[in-house]
């Protein structure tokens, strides 16, 4: 399978020109790669608003149903260009007259359309001199019951799960994808500041110890919205890497890069032949440790 990471850009604050924009970049890197998958970087047609400050209610209005505008184009460009499309939004579920706000990847089938969805689960605040966020105000944090870490299968077979940017930073979680058998990791992220040293490195090592292929879709450029003290520059870095934990791709720092590259079944039984990481885990002694205070 040809995947292909579509490295976002900065935004404006109309949905509709940045979903135009972005249909552009893919129509740019179906040409140029004909890939079987595309993903997307994090709240791909937003300015990161999170690291506005103070906190801002008027961010709100941005949010989206699971079938409103954004799903339903993107969908509709996956069927008619022949292509699985992993995008993000920023969801908003209504239950019971009550208002619920999710920092959201959906996945896209050429012909199933929408096949599912995965809400963020580790929801950050950070304050640094290099980076300033509250993701807490404005998204719910998903996942403390049911399967929160779902496995979307594509047409061709391959088995994909996805973790949002924060996500990734957690072991278990890479760790309950792994169990279920997935393929590939898909990992939408918006970040900057002092998460630029490691970013590659830490997805090489998740990919490594979990015999698996990992895509991580970061955001590039400079943006700066009203609040912000100092303009937050993403330093892009999207990446392709096999189950050796070995890069096959790497973009640079410049928006609405796109690099693609080919993966293959074989190479993840390759690499459990050499060393199989999951055969060799001993949940009887973790389990034992979990009553331990944290």
């Amino acid at each position: 399978m040809k995947v292909c990471a579509l490295q976002g850009g900065t935004c404006s604050t109309s949905i509709e020109e940045n979903n135009e924009l972005i249909t552009e970049h893919l129509k740019k890197a179906l040409n140029l790669y004909q890939p079987d998958l595309i993903v997307c970087s994090e709240l791909m047609n937003l300015p990161y608003f999170a690291a506005v400050q103070p906190v801002n209610d008027t961010f709100f209005q941005y949010a989206e149903p699971k079938d409103g505008p954004t799903v339903t184009h993107f969908s509709q460009f996956a069927k008619e260009h022949q292509i699985h499309l992993i995008g993000t939004y920023f969801e908003i579920e209504e239950i019971n007259q009550q208002k619920y706000y999710y920092n959201t990847a959906f996945v896209c089938s050429p012909t199933r359309g929408v096949i599912g969805q995965y809400r963020k689960v580790h929801i950050p605040k950070v304050s640094d001199a290099t980076m300033v966020t509250d993701e807490k105000y404005y998204f719910e944090q998903f996942g403390d019951g049911g399967n929160s870490f779902p496995i979307f299968t594509l047409d061709n077979g391959w088995r994909v799960g996805i973790l949002i940017c924060f996500d990734r930073s957690f072991p278990e979680a890479w760790r309950s994808l792994s169990l279920q058998g997935v393929d590939l990791v898909c990992v939408p992220t918006a970040t900057y500041g002092y998460r630029k040293s490691l970013y590659t490195a830490e997805l090489q090592v998740r990919a490594l110890e979990n015999n698996l292929y990992v895509v991580g879709v970061n955001k590039a450029g400079k943006e700066r919205l009203e609040g912000e003290k100092v303009e937050r520059v993403n330093f892009g870095l999207s990446c392709i890497i096999d189950p050796f934990g070995e890069l096959l791709e790497t973009a640079g720092e410049q928006p609405w890069e796109a690099i693609c590259a080919e993966i293959a079944p074989e190479q993840i039984k390759r690499s459990k032949s050499r060393t199989n990481f999951l055969a060799e885990r001993k949940p009887n002694t973790y389990h034992s440790l979990q009553g331990l205070p944290v």
